[in-house]
C-alpha cells in the first residue's frame, strides 16, 4: 500500500450489509497495514464539514486578553480549570502552537458519581458574546458528528477483528473524548538551529511543527482544514503525504489500540511539516470512560499484559506534554498501572 488510502465510508451509515462488508475490508486493510487512512462520505446530517470547521476556528480571533480566562491553570494560575480549556502560544518553548480542548460536557451531562475525577472536568466555554452566533451549538454538533464517525470505524474494525462490537462500544459510555482546536502560526523564514525541530525532505528544510510521534490513545479523527504537511511513515521508513480533502478526515490509530489488539492494528509514526503559512487543524481524540479496563482482547495471538484502567494510562501520558506537564500528582492512579508501551 504505497499511498494513504481514501475510503468512502457511506455504507457504514446504511443497511446494505454487502456494501458495509466491502468497506470493512478496505478499512481493515489500511488499519492492519499502514495504520492511516482518509475517510469521506459521511452523511450530510453529520455536521463536521468545512463550514463548521471554519466557525469553530474563529475562536483564535479572540485577542489575548479575552483568551486568558480560558487558559489552563498551568499558564494562568488564577484560573481553576486544569485539564480542559486553552493552552496558549507560551505553552510551547518555541511559541509554535496554541490549542483549546473541549470535553463531553458540550453535548451531555457529566456523570455525577465521577465528579472527583479531573478527567471529567467541565470545559471553560468562552462567553457567547465573544464568538460568532451559534458557536457553541456548532461545537456540540461537531463533537457528536466526530463521535459518530469514530463509533462507525470501531464497529467496522470489531467486525474485521472477529470480536463483539459491544467491547469497544460499551467502553465509550460516559467517554471523555477530546475535541481539540489547534493553531500553528505561520513562519516563512525559518532558521535551522541544529535541533530535531528541522528536517530535510525532498531537498528542502522544513520546520516540523508537529514532530514525528505516535498518538498515545485509541483513534484520532483529524480535520486538516485545507493545509498540507501531514505525513505518515510507511513500513519501509518513507514519509508519505496524507491527502488533503476538504470535507474528509485523516484517521490514525494510537499506540494503545495497537497494544490492545495485539499489534493487528498499526499505530503509525506521523509528523507535520510547516508550509510557511498559518495552519489550523481539528483533531478529535476518541476516548473511552476513564474506568474502562484495558485487558487482552479475545484475538488469537494477543500477547498477555496486566490489565489497567484507561484513565490511569491517559493521565500518565498527557502529563508528559507541555499543556499538562508536572500535574501527575493531581490524579493518582485508581488501580495498579505499568506503562503498557514500556513492556
Amino acid at each position: 500500500m504505497p499511498r494513504i488510502p481514501v475510503i468512502n465510508i457511506a455504507a457504514l451509515f446504511e443497511s446494505d450489509e454487502a456494501a458495509k462488508a466491502a468497506v470493512d475490508r478496505k478499512i481493515a486493510e489500511a488499519a492492519f497495514d499502514i495504520g492511516f487512512m482518509v475517510v469521506i462520505g459521511y452523511p450530510s446530517d453529520v455536521k463536521v464539514g468545512v463550514a463548521e470547521r471554519r466557525k469553530l476556528l474563529k475562536l483564535f480571533d479572540l485577542p489575548q486578553d479575552a483568551q486568558r480566562p480560558y487558559w489552563k491553570r498551568n499558564f494562568a494560575p488564577e484560573n481553576p480549570h486544569i485539564y480542559r480549556g486553552w493552552f496558549p502560544l507560551s505553552s510551547s518553548p518555541t511559541g509554535g502552537r496554541e490549542g483549546y480542548e473541549i470535553g463531553p460536557d458540550i453535548v451531555r451531562d457529566l456523570p455525577i458519581d465521577q465528579s472527583d475525577d479531573l478527567l471529567y472536568e467541565a470545559t471553560p466555554l468562552p462567553d457567547s458574546a465573544l464568538l460568532p452566533e451559534g458557536w457553541r451549538e456548532t461545537a456540540a454538533e461537531y463533537y457528536l458528528g466526530a463521535e459518530k464517525v469514530g463509533q462507525k470505524l470501531l464497529a467496522s474494525l470489531s467486525r474485521s477483528l472477529g470480536i463483539d462490537e459491544s467491547i469497544f462500544a460499551d467502553a465509550f459510555d460516559d467517554g471523555i473524548s477530546t475535541l481539540r482546536l489547534l493553531h500553528y502560526p505561520g513562519r516563512e523564514n525559518i532558521v535551522p538551529d541544529g535541533s530535531n525541530r528541522y528536517v530535510e525532505h525532498v531537498g528542502r528544510t522544513f520546520e516540523a511543527v508537529a514532530r514525528a510521534h505516535v498518538d498515545s490513545g485509541l483513534l484520532t479523527v483529524l480535520a486538516t482544514c485545507g493545509v498540507g504537511g501531514l505525513q505518515a511513515r510507511d513500513g519501509e521508513g518513507k514519509w508519505i503525504d496524507v491527502p488533503v480533502i476538504n470535507d474528509g478526515f485523516a484517521i490514525n490509530f494510537g499506540g494503545l489500540l495497537e497494544r490492545w489488539t495485539g499489534g493487528r492494528i498499526k499505530a503509525t509514526l506521523h509528523r507535520v511539516l510547516g508550509q510557511g503559512e498559518h495552519r489550523y487543524s481539528i483533531p478529535f481524540f476518541f476516548e473511552p470512560r476513564p474506568s474502562t479496563e484495558i485487558a487482552p482482547l479475545p484475538i488469537e495471538g494477543v500477547k498477555p499484559f496486566e490489565p489497567f484502567l484507561y484513565g490511569d494510562h491517559l493521565w500518565a501520558t498527557t502529563t508528559k506534554f507541555p499543556e499538562n506537564f508536572g500535574l501527575e500528582y493531581l490524579r493518582p492512579a485508581r488501580a495498579p498501572y505499568v506503562d503498557p508501551m514500556a513492556e
